[in-house]
């Protein structure tokens, strides 16, 4: 008898999705930038094991994120649906990992903005949560 644990969480061969880099190109070119930021969250590729599919998508999400104005930043936010909010945050500190590729003062602002419309709680949920972006 063997020790699994039954949890669908766990469960990574399925339901894996990412964005389709034509999709999201076609969005920036349009300078929609964030419905562009909204398409790679929807499509976040959190139950992947593949390293290069996640790394794609997080230049994606933070590509995108540098081109959203600071003025415009919490109207971003807002305009997204409140379950990405969390794929967001894991955004911003998948960011600070990379500090010379990403702004940091930027990143600092959306972490600021994304707090401010989630609370506490996200910071704690991405901290805690297995699937990573």
């Amino acid at each position: 008898m063997t020790n699994q644990i039954d949890d669908k969480d766990d469960d990574l061969s399925i339901n894996i999705v990412e964005p389709d880099e034509n999709e999201w190109r076609k969005l920036i070119d349009d300078m929609k930038y964030v419905r562009a930021l909204e398409y790679v969250l929807q499509n976040a590729p959190v139950r992947a094991k593949d390293l290069e599919k996640k790394k794609k998508a997080a230049h994606m999400a933070l590509s995108t994120m540098m081109k959203i104005k600071p003025s415009e930043i919490s109207d971003a936010i807002n305009s997204i649906p409140v379950p990405l909010r969390d794929t967001l945050m894991k955004y911003v500190y998948k960011g600070f990992e990379n500090p010379k590729d990403y702004s940091s003062s930027a990143l600092l602002t959306w972490h600021e903005k994304v707090l401010a419309v989630t609370g506490l709680g996200s910071i704690v949920r991405v901290l805690t949560d297995r699937r990573t972006v």
